[in-house]
């Protein structure tokens, strides 16, 4: 199955709570092992439970690729050190980069499959080069609609994106030129546009917030791939 709802103790905005590439889940920890069994079943990568800078709300904080995850410059040295030691655990030939930065969003304001990232304009040119270095592809800096949020405000992976609704039809073909996948308008939770914050998705598969509607998953599956 490649699609599945599920809630994170009611909450069915489970972008808050995590990060999924194509080689590893990031997820808040406490979570019982019935959800994070989906998880594994649905993503198809290892599940790495952590703590980011003491705060379950890892999705926020932490962005990344199959290159890198990013995470505050803040962040304890034993979340970084866990992730780590995860990360040899599993076998997993990635790096966990803190990101010196005033901005410690960086799930909210980054966006990023394996190809490019877009980083809201908040950042400078040298945040952008250094985002480069660090995620090891394309950075463009910039806005979906009218908002800077662009990881809350979309979801992309190397199949499909997904954007908040008021993005420009100028803006989904520059995602799409982008991230080199189709980009398409779309909600989740029951019409919330903001739907980087409703799901978890890579190549594999996606999870979404329990309230998602019929209707937006098949748009969902559409945008990410998953319909022939």
């Amino acid at each position: 199955m490649h699609i599945e709802r599920l809630d994170f103790e009611n909450s069915p905005y489970l972008g808050v709570y995590g990060l999924a590439t194509d080689r590893v889940v990031l997820v808040r920890e406490g979570l019982n092992e019935s959800r994070l069994e989906v998880l594994r079943e649905v993503l198809k990568v290892p599940i790495i439970e952590t703590s980011v800078m003491k705060s379950r709300i890892v999705g926020i904080f932490a962005a990344g690729n199959s290159n890198a995850i990013l995470v505050p410059w803040y962040v304890w040295d034993s979340e970084l050190e866990h992730i780590k030691h995860q990360f040899e655990e599993f076998g997993i030939d990635m790096v966990v980069e803190p990101f010196r930065s005033t901005l410690t969003a960086l799930g909210n304001l980054i966006l990023a499959n394996d190809k490019a990232a877009l980083a809201s304009a908040k950042f400078t040119r040298e945040d952008a080069k250094r985002l480069e270095d660090a995620l090891g592809v394309e950075v463009e800096r910039g806005m979906i609609g009218d908002y800077h949020a662009v990881g809350s405000a979309g979801i992309v992976t190397n199949r499909g994106g997904l954007v908040h609704p008021e993005a420009t039809d100028e803006e989904l073909e520059w995602l799409r030129d982008l991230f080199k996948v189709n980009v398409y308008v779309g909600t989740a939770n029951m019409g919330v546009p903001f739907v980087g914050s409703c799901m978890l998705a890579n190549s594999h598969g996606v999870v979404v917030g329990h309230a998602t509607t019929g209707p937006e998953i098949v748009k969902i599956e559409e945008a990410l791939g998953f319909l022939d």
